[in-house]
């Protein structure tokens, strides 16, 4: 067989073998070993080029090396101006082979086949997208003949093959990697948020302890407006650096963007303390942030699934929405709170008797005699009146599960991804013991973080964060059951749970006090 044909034969083998590598390590290895066979050197070696430091750096050394190669050298690396050809544009980049014999090798490289050991060297640039990406280089000692024209057609058809099998790792690498990374900070994304959670949430059974800090930049869109976009990824960035840092005292965290503004902290095995120390720091270290960027944090840590969520992606999703509850209670208060909503004003209360109340009795007492129908009256009256964002009215037949009759309300929020409640919804009461005793004539308020565990389980599931509820029986069969929830924009609710109980019992008896006239009960104390 002709020598030609063996380098085809050892050519072809090359590529088959080059697309069956599937990690960029394990391809550039088998480049070093098969560049012996395909360039017939003694020696040969696989570099890449760091263009911002000027540096070639080798990567891989085989063949007959001398005593100070290295085959997986840690800093083997040489200056970029002693191979002009490699660093340039990829239209100029060319092949350059010599020996010790030729005089335009350059003295420089005339030492460094000394010091190897050979007498001839050629140099391959291998191309990747739009760059010079590395060399492969490859030497003969004296009892060769030097390197020539043909040996840099095989060359060059060597290089194309392994380029091909660089470009498609190293894209598929770098599609995994914006898969998981914000490409204007570095740090993770909501994809790695969410994978994170998951994998941490995934055996019911272990109890692990994570905490969520959830953070976004006050005043964004007037640096935007005022100062461009540019500014606005400045300033990004520097929130960025701000979470690495506070990541880095804390081994394991994971520091993201989710997107726009918002940014988030996943920590594991933190106590309270810890995870309100972080959100506080957060916020105060944001002072320092350009053209007067702030920060607006809050926190959530669960010991296991929270509220018994069923599902890993349950459980990651009722996570990160008690800790959004808290950051935007914490917008609402004007101070840095966990999970506790604040305490309702009682200005607000005595407002709310002198304003509301005869409108929701003159709503009631012009509502039609069916029960439901008065009941959604109610519904929708009140939470007009104590700025609830959604309602709905629920019956109970024979001890069976509440069925929602009907509903109002809307999600208030776009950027939050809400389960809404709508007609003929049903709900397990075995699963719900707080509806369950409410339905017998009773009531009950809850929050994202305090309060019966299926009722937060619930909130955390749809994207609410307080819920006040009041039922009452129409007969032996038939239980009625009217619930008021509140997001993060609503105030609270939970003084109006007496007013409530109160006028579902009016609406279920069919007959409603005399207008202007609050309801017995209504005094802040239980009904």
């Amino acid at each position: 067989m002709e020598d030609q044909d063996r380098r085809l034969i050892a050519l072809a083998r090359a590529g088959r073998r080059f697309a069956e590598c599937s990690e960029l390590a394990e391809l550039l290895s088998l480049a070093a070993d098969l560049a012996l066979e395909n360039l017939q050197a003694d020696s040969a070696s696989v570099a890449r080029l760091e263009h911002d430091r000027g540096l070639l750096r080798v990567v891989h050394n085989v063949g007959a090396l001398a005593a100070w190669e290295e085959p997986h050298p840690l800093e083997e690396t040489y200056a970029l101006s002693d191979f002009p050809l490699l660093a340039s544009t990829v239209e100029s980049a060319a092949t350059w082979f010599g020996d010790l014999e030729d005089p335009q090798t350059g003295e420089s490289h005339h030492e460094l086949l000394r010091a190897m050991g050979m007498h001839s060297s050629i140099s391959l640039p291998l191309v990747v997208g739009s760059t010079v990406w590395g060399e492969i280089g490859a030497a003969r000692t004296a009892s060769r003949s030097s390197f020539s024209p043909g040996d840099t057609a095989v060359g060059e058809a060597f290089c194309g093959l392994l380029a091909a099998s660089i470009t498609r790792i190293v894209e598929r690498d770098t599609l995994q990697a914006l898969a998981f990374n914000d490409a204007l900070t570095g740090l993770g994304n909501r994809r790695a948020i969410d994978d994170r959670l998951e994998r941490l949430f995934a055996d019911a059974d272990q109890h692990r302890c994570v905490a969520v800090v959830l953070c976004d930049v006050d005043g964004l869109k007037r640096i935007n407006d005022l100062h461009g976009h540019d500014a606005g990824d400045r300033v990004l960035r520097e929130v960025s650096v701000l979470l690495s840092r506070a990541a880095g005292t804390h081994p394991g965290t994971l520091a993201a963007r989710l997107g726009g503004d918002e940014f988030c902290l996943l920590l594991e095995g933190v106590s309270e303390p810890v995870a309100r120390a972080i959100s506080d720091e957060l916020v105060s270290a944001s002072s320092a942030l350009s053209l007067g960027a702030r920060l607006s944090a809050g926190w959530a840590r669960t010991v296991g699934r929270p509220g018994g969520a069923l599902t890993a992606t349950q459980a990651a999703r009722a996570v990160l929405r008690l800790a959004d509850a808290s950051q935007y209670r914490t917008k609402r208060s004007g101070r840095m709170e966990g999970t506790t909503s604040a305490a309702p004003d009682q200005g607000a209360v005595t407002a709310l008797r002198q304003r509301g109340l005869d409108t929701v009795l003159d709503d009631l007492a012009r509502a039609p005699g069916d029960a439901c129908a008065r009941l959604g009256h109610v519904a929708a009256g009140l939470a007009d009146e104590i700025g609830a964002c959604a309602w709905w009215v629920s019956r109970s037949v024979d001890g069976h599960a509440s069925e929602v009759i009907s509903y109002g309300g809307a999600n208030r929020r776009p950027d939050r991804d809400v389960d809404q409640v709508v007609s003929g919804a049903s709900f397990d009461l075995a699963e719900y013991p707080a509806t369950r005793a409410a339905l017998e004539g009773g009531g009950f308020h809850a929050t994202i973080s305090e309060g019966d565990v299926a009722e937060q389980r619930f909130l955390a599931a749809h994207g609410y964060d307080e819920i006040i509820a009041a039922g009452s029986r129409q007969d032996l069969r038939t239980a009625w059951l009217v619930e008021l929830v509140g997001d993060a924009l609503s105030p609270p609710l939970g003084h109006a749970l007496p007013l409530l109980r109160s006028l579902v019992e009016l609406a279920v008896v069919g007959r409603a006090a005399p207008m202007g006239t609050a309801p017995t009960g209504y005094d802040g104390s239980s009904a």
